[in-house]
């Protein structure tokens, strides 16, 4: 489950996250969602958290009041299954632009790690 606003506080000392593998990184914008709420985080999913990202996800959360939070996970919820269409098309554009062994391990990562490149 993602962690709630009322526990981050004790986990202040977090430093490393990974979540992969984790149903939670299927829904939408889970990783901005945990960059907010878990300021100390500094890597996760084994991709470090750039200014941007924390930017966004303060935008994305910070304005909320707390009874207009938004749910990203809910035990029992339907695990989205693989990538829809218009993400193939997306993974194919990529790999084929890939022009080094290490563009494509990139994308590897960012495939295991739920990311669609890209996007």
């Amino acid at each position: 489950a993602v962690v709630s606003t009322q526990s981050t506080g004790k986990l202040s000392k977090l430093q490393y996250l990974s979540l992969m593998r984790n149903p939670v990184t299927t829904k939408p914008k889970y990783r901005f969602y945990v960059i907010h709420h878990c300021p100390s985080v500094r890597v996760l999913d084994y991709k470090k958290i750039k200014q941007v990202e924390r930017q966004s996800a303060a935008k994305m959360f910070g304005g909320m009041k707390k009874a207009d939070k938004i749910k990203t996970f809910t035990p029992g919820d339907a695990i989205k299954k693989g990538p829809t269409a218009q993400d193939r098309e997306a993974i194919k554009a990529a790999i084929a632009k890939a022009s080094s062994l290490d563009e494509i391990r990139k994308l590897e990562m960012m495939l295991n790690s739920g990311t669609i490149p890209g996007f």
